[in-house]
């Protein structure tokens, strides 16, 4: 894949052993990745003119947490696979947290971080297409 073929991603989460795991992971898969510390910290990418594919966002945060982030994102930006990382796995029904099923993938912690990667290309390939 060359670089203008990268997709880009954006990962919002608060654990810093892990947010530089997945960027790391999704970087070796191709990816072009931006990782951010908290919620607010990822809207405040989003809407300055970076244009982002997918976004991987951490469930609890500290300023915005990963449900009122994708709530923000779904009314305003045109990111198209989101993924919602959670230790609350059983708990959390993704249709439920936005009006369009099927746009949030959920993903229980612990995880594989290649399962995070197939979910995303899976599903960029999915919108490509749609």
């Amino acid at each position: 894949m060359n670089a203008a073929q990268k997709k880009r991603v954006l990962i919002a989460e608060d654990d810093p052993v892990l947010r530089h795991l997945l960027q790391f992971t999704l970087d070796r898969a191709g990816m072009d990745v931006t990782a951010v510390a908290d919620g607010q910290l990822a809207w405040d990418m989003i809407q300055s003119s970076e244009k982002f594919d997918a976004l991987v966002t951490d469930h609890e945060m500290p300023a915005l947490s990963g449900v009122e982030l994708i709530g923000r994102v779904v009314e305003t930006s045109p990111i198209s696979v989101i993924v919602l990382c959670t230790a609350k796995g059983f708990e959390i029904d993704p249709d439920k947290i936005v009006e369009r099923p099927g746009l949030v993938s959920l993903v229980s912690k612990p995880f594989s971080p290649r399962q995070l990667v197939s979910i995303i290309e899976e599903r960029l390939a999915k919108n490509a297409t749609d």
